[in-house]
């Protein structure tokens, strides 16, 4: 019954708001182009989009983007197995963005769940970004925002992101790893030509009432990212890292630091996309009465277009926390761009010593302008 009414939910907004919308549609209808300029398939990011990411939409025109409000709905329908045979239906997810240029000088994202996972909703995302650095190449970004990493640990095609990021969320002894949250902080972009550089600050990823915590009890992370990234070429290559303190629940401190890899190649001609990553940790009091641990992570993924409308991707990643405890895992994922509005994904995850599990998704965005 929840699946069959946010079905109809969505089906009474696609026949009120007919114009095409993609991922960012607010964007896309502005200049009248397809989901593929910047997606390799919704939402994760070709090499184009990855670069209008990093720098805050500041190689967009901010009077094109005037021909659209800077508003968008976000909603989507989840199907989750925890155990094989134990499934669930989410019908509660539903955000807001505004986002935008206000000039060729700032820019900004604003992301407010209503409702998330059937619970009141919190604030996803909340930055501003001031452009005019360095002749126009440097990128300052305030509020809670996108850690220096990977794109794909933000924008990705993967019903729950199996293969990508278990090490960025990898939990060792009490510290839970954040190296694909957003958090509060300040980020610095560095972007020309080939080469991509960013550094943040950032600590609480709570909801508004984080933006100014710096207390002794938040973790405090220096991240950041080198990396070879072209908007024309499909390869991209690089570094990224963390050190950082954790509080511990019973006192103490962790003080942790992360380095890790990843190359990425889009799909074009008769070759595959690929991504990969590995990374290696290292918590000097992981808590527990445990000793200093030593973990690292890997992951590998192939994706691959199945016509113009869907994309097909294999991927298996491990964990590794240093402390006894290795995890492997893979995922077989069938992403399909159904019709206006809608993205349909299903996914076969592996996990090991126990049975497959599916799990789905249905999505849509719904630019709000005129009609």
């Amino acid at each position: 019954m929840r699946l069959f009414w946010s079905i109809a939910f969505a089906t009474i907004l696609f026949a009120a708001f007919p114009m095409c919308a993609q991922a960012m549609p607010n964007f896309a209808q502005a200049y009248h182009v397809q989901c593929s300029v910047c997606h390799t398939q919704v939402p994760a990011l070709n090499s184009f989009g990855r670069y209008v990411q990093r720098t805050g939409y500041s190689v967009l025109d901010p009077h094109v983007l005037k021909k659209e409000y800077p508003l968008w709905i976000d909603y989507s329908t989840t199907y989750t197995e925890q155990t094989p045979n134990t499934a669930q239906w989410v019908g509660g997810n539903l955000a807001l963005h505004l986002d935008g240029l206000i000039d060729n000088t700032w820019s900004y994202h604003v992301q407010q769940w209503f409702v998330q996972d059937n619970q009141p909703g919190g604030l996803d995302t909340a930055w501003v970004a001031y452009n005019n650095l360095l002749n126009h190449d440097g990128h300052l970004f305030v509020g809670k925002l996108e850690v220096p990493a990977p794109s794909e640990f933000s924008q990705w095609m993967d019903v729950t992101g199996l293969s990508i990021n278990a090490g960025a969320e990898m939990t060792v002894g009490e510290h839970q790893y954040e190296l694909d949250a957003n958090r509060w902080g300040t980020k610095f972009v560095y972007d020309r030509g080939s080469l991509d550089a960013e550094a943040a600050y950032v600590t609480s990823g709570a909801d508004l009432s984080g933006f100014n915590d710096y207390s002794d009890d938040t973790d405090k992370t220096f991240q950041y990212k080198l990396a070879f990234a072209n908007p024309k070429n499909p390869l991209e290559a690089g570094y990224y890292g963390a050190t950082g303190s954790y509080p511990l629940p019973e006192g103490g401190t962790d003080q942790y630091h992360v380095n890790a890899f990843y190359v990425q190649r889009d799909p074009t001609g008769h070759l595959p996309g690929f991504l990969a990553t590995y990374q290696m940790g290292y918590d000097g009091n992981p808590g527990l009465g445990a000793p200093p641990a030593a973990s690292n992570a890997g992951s590998v993924e192939l994706f691959e277009p199945i016509g113009p409308r869907a994309m097909v991707t294999v991927g298996k990643q491990f964990t590794n926390d240093g402390m006894g405890d290795q995890v492997q895992v893979g995922n077989i994922d069938l992403s399909y761009h159904v019709m206006r509005f809608v993205m349909l994904y299903a996914e076969e995850a592996f996990n090991q010593q126990q049975k497959p599990t599916w799990n789905g998704l249905i999505w849509f965005a719904l630019p709000v302008g005129p009609i």
